[in-house]
């Protein structure tokens, strides 16, 4: 294709039509051999909508390259990626946001990923961007819903009244009224709403509250509802939610016998492990000790034998067990009977409990043993309850190693943030081996990018107890250093600490000094050294330049790689005509690292 503008504009627009016309192979033949960079997209644009995703993340790849600071390249990247690798998707939005915050697309995919991936807190920014640019009625929706679940409800009350006033009803304002306790007017609400459009969730949240306000009526509510329903012939998962929440009302209220047999009468058609659990404690509250216990047995089978089991709920329901077997049998009692149900099932979370088990007996030999095979079976979910085990034990050597070797071979990130939440929020506090904390905030800080908004709260509080032990230390730069790491980690709208946490310790740190150094200015200082160290290189020729460049950016080279970069087989010479020009300007960014099969080995020493 010519490079005149003109045929250039022309082919763009023909382009664009094939590919509004859904013609995507057209748009890739006729798109075939070109340079034009917005052809170039719409072929990699062609070849995603046929389903040639590798093709087309090659081609925006190669974009990039010529483009580093186009959004929208990122954008299209991170839409391709989402098909292979939502993580990378993520990171590919990220980037496209920082280089263009109104970038809509982008802001609307990462946000959306960040709910799927329950990383709430992490999704409220693009949210909020998302309302300010564009004010969709469902966006404000579901910022609303994310600003109630993460506990913030009154900001999404005001979000309502500032959109749709104080007196229209819709789900989300309801929610978060009922979790502000403004339970009165979230009940005339949802009753107006529920008589408007009968709409059973609106049905349900009036019910709801009214239960808050008043428990015995709104039983006599629950089941006036119930019956008319059933009349209707209304059944939906809102109706079984509000006839699970009416047996959950019976059992606050005290009325087991009526609970067990609404429940019974729900098991029928929903056989959800949940409901089974609670119809075992209703047997147990009423004194039918065999039949809760052949429930809670039968859950336990169902749940450890399955491979797709979710390991919550097994946690949930063997301690729903052990607590009911504990008001029946001695502590000695409860661990062989434990011992004997959950071995035949070698999973971490079975494995862990028998350990638990024994621990509480007293029988920590046996204890030590439990735990180290559930450690054996998954050195994450296993690794964790062994460490604990440790740490409770006084065993803190044992434990640092234990956890060494998690965080050695932790790969994935979500495993990472597993094993650093049970280091900082688990009951044995095992942030407080030094140790063992450095290790976590090492490994956390080198995957942040990629961390969820809990994952950047772990690490913050990591700096957050580094900081406050290096003030008791009297080291005052390293404290100080700690507090704006934490402070920088930290996300929007963190669980459980806060930025005056570090304001407070730096606060401290003030009164106690007697002579400082700025940290920041001293990293700044550094950096403009360094900067001006790599960048002043005019006295270095194309070839000694070109080494330079190659070995800082990808570190450490060979000779044989750097005879192809330069294309020729005179790189020692030329190496070692740069390594004198740089230590006549006092330059030591680059060493020589020795000889190894593809001949010497040069690497780059600067930060």
């Amino acid at each position: 294709m010519t490079d005149d503008p003109a045929a250039t504009a022309k082919n763009l627009s023909v382009g664009m039509e094939l590919f509004n016309a859904g013609k995507y192979s057209e748009v890739i033949s006729f798109s075939s051999g070109t340079s034009d960079p917005a052809l170039l997209l719409l072929a990699a644009r062609s070849y995603m909508e046929t389903g040639l995703y590798d093709t087309a993340e090659s081609l925006l790849k190669d974009l990039i390259r010529l483009m580093p600071a186009s959004s929208y390249l990122h954008s299209y990247l991170g839409l391709v990626l989402e098909n292979s690798d939502t993580n990378a998707a993520a990171e590919e939005y990220a980037t496209a946001l920082i280089l263009d915050p109104e970038n809509k697309t982008a802001l609307r995919r990462y946000s959306s990923l960040l709910l799927a991936n329950e990383d709430l807190r992490g999704a409220i920014p693009s949210l909020r961007a998302l309302v300010r640019l564009e004010n969709r009625p469902e966006d404000v929706r579901t910022l609303m819903q994310t600003l109630t679940r993460v506990g913030e409800p009154s900001e999404a009350i005001a979000l309502h009244i500032q959109n749709f006033g104080g007196e229209t009803f819709s789900h989300e304002y309801i929610d978060a009224l009922y979790a502000e306790k403004e339970y009165q007017k979230a009940m005339q609400l949802s009753l107006r709403a529920w008589n408007a459009v009968k709409d059973t969730v609106y049905l349900r949240q009036s019910l709801e509250a009214l239960a808050a306000l008043d428990p015995a009526g709104a039983e006599r509510a629950y089941r006036s509802a119930l019956d008319s329903l059933e009349e209707a012939g209304v059944e939906d998962e809102t109706v079984s939610q509000i006839r699970f929440s009416y047996i959950l009302l019976e059992k606050l209220l005290g009325n087991y016998t009526s609970a067990r047999y609404e429940l019974g009468e729900h098991l029928k058609t929903a056989n959800d492990p949940v409901y089974r659990l609670l119809f075992a404690e209703l047997e147990a509250r009423l004194e039918n000790g065999d039949a809760a216990n052949s429930v809670y047995r039968g859950l336990i089978t169902q749940l450890c034998s399955a491979d797709d089991a979710d390991p919550l709920l097994q946690e949930l329901v063997i301690s729903k067990f052990i607590g009911f077997l504990s008001t029946i049998r001695t502590k000695e009692e409860v661990a062989g009977i434990i011992s004997v149900i959950l071995s035949p099932y070698p999973t971490p979370v079975c494995l862990a409990w028998i350990g638990k088990a024994y621990e509480d007996a007293g029988s920590l030999s046996q204890a030590r043993d439990w735990n180290y095979r559930a450690y054996r079976a998954d050195f994450i979910k296993g690794g964790i309850s062994y460490a604990g085990f440790l740490k409770r034990s006084g065993d803190e050597r044992e434990c640092e190693t234990t956890i060494r070797y998690m965080v050695a071979n932790a790969v994935k990130v979500r495993d990472i943030e597993t094993i650093a939440d049970a280091v900082f929020n688990g009951g044995e506090e095992i942030y407080k081996i030094a140790k063992a904390k450095d290790m976590i905030i090492k490994k956390l800080g080198s995957v942040t990018d990629r961390l969820s908004s809990n994952g950047r709260e772990m690490l913050s509080a990591g700096y957050l107890y580094s900081a406050v032990d290096s003030l008791e230390r009297q080291d005052y730069e390293t404290c100080k250093w700690c507090c704006l790491a934490g402070i920088d980690v930290l996300p929007c709208y963190p669980a459980k600490i806060r930025v005056k946490d570090f304001m407070d310790v730096l606060s401290r740190l003030k009164g106690r000094v007697l002579a400082e150094r700025p940290v920041i200015v001293e990293t700044q200082e550094e950096e403009e050294e360094s900067e001006m160290q790599s960048s002043d290189l005019s006295f270095l020729d194309e070839r000694e330049s070109t080494v330079f460049i190659f070995l800082k950016e990808h570190r450490e080279a060979t000779e044989m790689d750097l005879r192809a970069v330069l294309e020729t087989r005179r790189v020692t010479g030329i190496v070692n005509s740069m390594l004198a020009k740089l230590a006549e300007h006092g330059i030591s960014l680059i060493e020589k690292h020795g000889v190894g099969e593809r001949g010497e080995v040069y690497g780059y020493v600067g930060t």
